[in-house]
């Protein structure tokens, strides 16, 4: 019995440890095939006003997994959101459609897939724009990794977060650098089937060709942050690339799908200084030329300055100004100076170096306001006040009386001849061209006279040779000669009449 009992308890406490083992083997085993969210690159160093591309991740770690819920957490004093693609997402359904907020620095969003993945996937690409120098940090603040169990089981350990360095200077991003521990991302294979492949045809895009009402000009600065700027987009573009940088040579990364025909700048997307909109299109082909299009922006105004106001040597003479402003961005156009309540004087930066000297005051002070201005418009103004004791009178101004009898003195009187022999000439044209109207009228009446009287004379003879006619071709035989006479005095009449009356009708239309 006691053989028994001592080996009854030597298998229980076997029996205990094994089962110590395997509860620990479990729970081993549930936290190596613990899921994570990795934000790639985790590091990396940036110029002010860049933008750059992040990726988030889900590292399953070998887990079968098919849905993501997260919220991310960024220093929105140092880095902006400018866009979120889902590019290349391992989902394709959503139930939170990716969403960020640059005042509460937040980056929502949940999605799944159909079906289950183990290995490490991209779930969405956030760009983001540096604000300020310092470290960036981009943080999970909460997140759920649901395993494709038939349960939903959330195996989600923790987040991988990423800070990036914004520095002053304006430095090219260096590559992504993945984490040499994780491996990459699984990549589709490619048909080796003649009959798969696509065959294309034609070249890729050209650079597109960007412009804006707001920004017109791109030698030119602006005080604004706030426009519009338009593109076309040819037929055959399926994609597109869009980002702002401040390097003429950037390749963008922002990726459009579909592309999109404009975009709206505001405060948190172009920064004071030099920088370039660059775009590129895609096509069946791929990739085509990349558009750097300049913008200048500066909404700073000069920084304060003042004017330094240098006595003459001599108490007769003028006080000289000297003044210079500073505006680091665009630079100083020009000053527009006033004295008193006086016209505005405009000096060039090199004259005010040299000085300004004042003249033509009489003694007092008087207040002088010099306002700088930069290429984008923006101005400061300085006021000092200035006493003058040159000396210095306005001269007194003469005028000259005059009377009306200095009319009639030198050219004055030659061009007064000249008006008057103008005016003779004219009066003589009239009066020639009236009297050849009365005479005219008069003809015009002798005419009509005539042409009435001569209707009359005629009238009367030709009835008088009519009855001559007549009573001679009522004797019962005439001669031969009588005939002829006869029919000669007919002839000769209607010529006559007709004769009359065509010289009577030319005289008509002369005189119409």
């Amino acid at each position: 019995m006691q053989v028994l009992s001592v080996h009854f308890k030597t298998t229980a406490q076997l029996l205990s440890k094994v089962f110590l083992v395997s509860v620990l083997f479990i729970a081993s085993a549930h936290a190596a095939l613990a899921a994570e969210l990795v934000i790639s690159p985790s590091t990396g160093s940036y110029s002010k006003g860049q933008s750059f591309t992040a990726t988030v991740q889900v590292n399953p770690q070998s887990k079968s997994v098919n849905a993501v819920e997260a919220k991310l957490s960024f220093d929105n004093t140092k880095l902006s959101v400018v866009s979120i693609s889902k590019t290349g997402s391992v989902f394709s359904l959503w139930t939170t459609e990716p969403t960020f907020s640059n005042a509460a620095g937040t980056i929502d969003f949940g999605g799944g897939s159909p079906t289950p993945f183990t290995a490490k996937s991209s779930l969405l690409s956030i760009t983001f724009r540096t604000l300020d120098a310092g470290d960036g940090k981009v943080s999970v603040s909460a997140a759920s990794v649901l395993a494709a169990d038939g349960l939903g089981t959330d195996v989600y350990t923790g987040g991988v977060g990423a800070t990036y360095t914004v520095t002053a200077a304006e430095t090219l991003p260096p590559p992504p650098v993945e984490d040499p521990e994780t491996p990459e991302d699984p990549k589709p294979e490619t048909p080796t089937d003649s009959s798969d492949a696509a065959i294309t045809f034609g070249d890729p895009p050209r650079a597109p060709e960007a412009g804006s009402t707001m920004f017109l000009d791109p030698e030119l600065w602006y005080s604004s942050k706030v426009g519009v700027f338009t593109w076309d987009v040819p037929f055959d573009v399926d994609s597109m690339r869009l980002n702002f940088s401040t390097s003429s040579e950037y390749q963008p990364e922002t990726e459009y799908d579909p592309p999109i025909e404009d975009l709206t700048t505001n405060a948190e997307m172009l920064i004071d200084g030099v920088q370039y909109l660059t775009m590129q299109f895609k096509n069946q082909v791929g990739w085509g030329g990349i558009l750097h299009r300049k913008l200048k922006i500066d909404t700073i105004p000069p920084k304060q300055f003042s004017i330094a106001v240098r006595a003459a040597n001599a108490a007769t003479k003028f006080p000289l100004l000297t003044f210079e402003a500073v505006d680091e961005t665009s630079g100083v156009e020009k000053y527009e100076m006033t004295i008193a309540d006086g016209e505005v004087i405009e000096i060039t930066p090199d004259e005010a170096k040299l000085g300004y000297l004042l003249t033509n005051l009489e003694d007092g002070t008087y207040s002088i306001r010099v306002t700088a201005f930069d290429f984008a418009g923006n101005k400061t103004e300085s006021t000092v006040p200035v006493l003058i004791t040159a000396g210095w009178t306005k001269p007194v101004e003469f005028v000259e009386q005059t009377s009306f009898w200095d009319l009639f003195k030198g050219k004055n009187l030659v061009i007064i001849l000249l008006l008057l022999a103008l005016m003779a000439e004219l009066s003589y044209i009239v009066y020639q061209r009236r009297q050849f109207e009365l005479k005219e009228q008069k003809l015009r009446k002798e005419t009509r006279e005539i042409q009435d009287q001569m209707e009359k004379i005629f009238s009367a003879l030709r009835d008088e040779i009519y009855d001559q006619i007549n009573m001679i071709t009522k004797r019962e035989r005439l001669s031969k000669k009588e005939k002829e006479a006869v029919e000669g005095l007919n002839q000769a009449l209607e010529v006559s009449e007709t004769l009359i009356e065509k010289e009577i009708s030319d005289v008509s239309k002369i005189l119409k």
